[in-house]
């Protein structure tokens, strides 16, 4: 029987009474994406569910919006959970959703995508996302249509499907009514069926084929996405769904490149004093290995990937503030090697050492604007910086994040490790969570370094004091002993924005997103230093704020530093209560932290300081200029 999950079932109410984003909706129960960090070791590990074991050989395929497994139609197939007793735990009994983005590359008259099913003769039982010659079908056998007997209806959609085209295909099952639909559309329905899903308790619950205890029949084609959920999808779910993807309608499976070649070259994320996580992407699967030491001569090395394109290895063990040289190398199946070129990078600062870090929001599409403000970045050496949402322009989009991210923080990223936020513009899409590693969960987190703690929150989730995030962020606030707090995330508490909030050149404005308000009451009451914000593509600093009033002492400040290269925004007419600078045009800001003192300072596109303040908690003040100071 179903875990029944009820907060998964409040997701789902709060997700029909409002309009959908990218984190709304009901949690599958089993989520399968076939990504290079995903495969390993003969088995695909499941997002959520149990992993399951690959069967044949199939093959991890590249595009411009992600990757697919490829099946062979010969022999390839995922079966889920094989030799595990807890199968039955992960299948729903009443509810029904299944989805899945798919190609097919041969049709057959019985084809599996996904599903647990057997149909021979009277023992007709479990269900079935497939495909026949010429259209998608939803097979499934309920109790109340066959008494205990078994009888599997077959629902067949209208639409005809092209051979080699990416197709969304989505089956519901709500204990009456089986409905089908094709790129988001109602494609078939049936009342056949009734009660309970009726299983067999011998079908492998299998991807990429149809199997019962006598016969198989193996997909031909690709396979990207994959969830299973024990609620049921309303239209208004099946269309966001194929929103977020329609771009694959028009891209057919690319093969595998025969060129190995560095996608993405190496990069840094998640220093610690005793470790650091190494990233990069190749053109083909391959092995990979870094070779590290505290000089050009090494000494040390790790692995870890194997077969996969996107490479994440995490070298452990490092000695604290200490300085290291590094390369990575991979190894393709046909024994050719890469390697990239000698890099550096130093594991973070011991408690009471100074340290600086760096702040840039909104890259967006604009790799040279952002590599201009990178490099001077850059320049000044800071130990780590932080990106408070929206890195690329289209989150599913690959070539916003191989040809724009990536190369405008050349050579930076390489160097220093960078900690974002997820922004609107990413669309929640796993582009992100392939390319970022952060502390678990990765959409929300904290770290520290010397004496400073960061809090880390998405902010296209809901964030209010009966949220999850808020009462993470409550908990670890009231534990924290740092001496610094900041926190980070991508859409403004405080904006004075001319358009974003209200037309401000008609009328009033909300000045910022007051769905992120009641955030400041935390900020308040665990004393908040700063917090850094993006979306609106300009530079805004308040004075200090609590009860969401400006105070001379004591209060946290809040800063918009969307100048990252997104098309810049402008202030509205009426300066608002809580605005003491504004700017228009791309910038860059650096924070330099030295025990209780701490200096920020923000820099142009010609690399000219145009804001500077200075916070002395020894002595209470700020000085908001170079040469003036104001109490705090």
């Amino acid at each position: 029987m179903i875990r029944f999950r009820v907060l998964a079932v409040i997701a789902l109410l709060l997700w029909m009474s409002s309009p959908v984003v990218a984190h709304e909706g009901p949690d599958p129960v089993s989520h399968w994406l076939f990504t290079k960090t995903t495969m390993q070791g003969g088995k695909v590990k499941a997002r959520l569910g149990l992993d399951a074991t690959i069967h044949g050989a199939p093959v991890l395929v590249d595009d411009d919006h992600g990757s697919a497994l490829r099946f062979d139609g010969a022999q390839d197939a995922l079966v889920i959970g094989e030799g595990s007793r807890d199968v039955g735990d992960y299948l729903p009994n009443k509810n029904l959703t299944v989805s899945a983005w798919v190609t097919i590359e041969a049709p057959r008259p019985h084809g599996g995508i996904v599903g647990i099913s057997e149909e021979d003769g009277e023992g007709e039982r479990g269900w079935r996302l497939g495909y026949n010659e010429q259209s998608f079908t939803f097979a499934l056998s309920a109790f109340g249509a066959n008494d205990g007997n078994g009888r599997i209806t077959k629902l067949v959609g209208q639409t005809a499907y092209e051979v080699g085209k990416y197709y969304h295909v989505v089956g519901t099952y709500d204990g009456a009514r089986m409905r089908i639909y094709v790129n988001g559309k109602l494609d078939g329905e049936s009342d056949e069926q009734s009660g309970p899903i009726y299983y067999s308790r011998t079908a492998p619950y299998i991807i990429g084929a149809v199997a019962d205890r006598d016969e198989r029949h193996f997909h031909q084609g690709s396979i990207r996405d994959v969830a299973v959920y024990d609620l049921v999808a309303t239209q208004k779910w099946v269309d966001h769904e194929f929103e977020h993807g329609s771009e694959l309608v028009t891209l057919a499976a690319r093969a595998v490149p025969d060129e190995l070649t560095f996608i993405i070259k190496p990069y840094l994320q998640n220093v610690t004093q005793d470790g650091i996580t190494v990233m990069w992407e190749t053109s083909r699967p391959a092995d990979g290995k870094v070779e590290f030491g505290e000089n050009d001569k090494f000494g040390l090395s790790a692995s870890g990937t194997i077969g996969v394109t996107v490479h994440e290895i995490r070298l452990e063990g490092l000695k604290a503030e200490t300085g290291y040289y590094y390369k990575v190398t991979a190894t393709d199946d046909r024994g050719r090697t890469i390697q990239s070129e000698l890099s550096s990078f130093q594991s973070a600062n011991k408690l009471e050492t100074p340290f600086a870090f760096g702040v840039i929001a909104d890259t967006q599409g604009n790799p040279g604007v952002c590599k201009t403000l990178s490099d001077m970045m850059w320049m000044q050496r800071p130990n780590f910086f932080i990106i408070p949402g929206d890195l690329v322009d289209s989150g599913p989009n690959k070539k916003h994040w191989t040809e724009h991210f990536f190369p405008g923080l050349d050579p930076i990223a390489s160097r220093v490790a960078f900690f974002p936020v997820i922004g609107n513009h990413e669309r929640n899409h796993r582009f992100y969570y392939d390319y970022v590693s952060c502390p678990a969960p990765e959409y929300y987190y904290t770290f520290t370094y010397g004496n400073s703690q960061f809090f880390m929150i998405d902010s296209n989730k809901e964030c209010g004091p009966d949220s999850e995030q808020y009462k993470w962020l409550e908990a670890e606030l009231a534990k924290s002993t740092a001496l610094w707090k900041f926190v980070s995330y991508h859409h403004p508490s405080y904006s004075s924005d001319e358009d974003d909030y209200g037309d401000m050149w008609h009328g009033k404005s909300e000045h910022g997103d007051l769905r992120l308000r009641p955030l400041s009451v935390l900020y308040d009451k665990y004393g908040v230093d700063m917090v850094w914000n993006g979306h609106i593509h300009s530079y805004e600093r308040t004075w200090p704020l609590k009860d969401d009033k400006p105070v001379e002492r004591t209060g946290t400040i809040y800063m918009v530093t969307g100048g990252g290269g997104g098309g810049l925004e402008t202030a509205g007419p009426i300066k608002p209560y809580f605005q003491n600078n504004v700017k228009h045009g791309h910038h860059y800001c650096l924070v330099g932290v030295n025990g209780r003192t701490l200096e920020f300072k923000a820099f142009d596109l010609e690399g000219r300081l145009f804001d500077y303040m200075k916070i002395d908690k020894s002595a209470a003040t700020v000085d908001a200029t170079p040469t003036e100071t104001a109490a705090k």
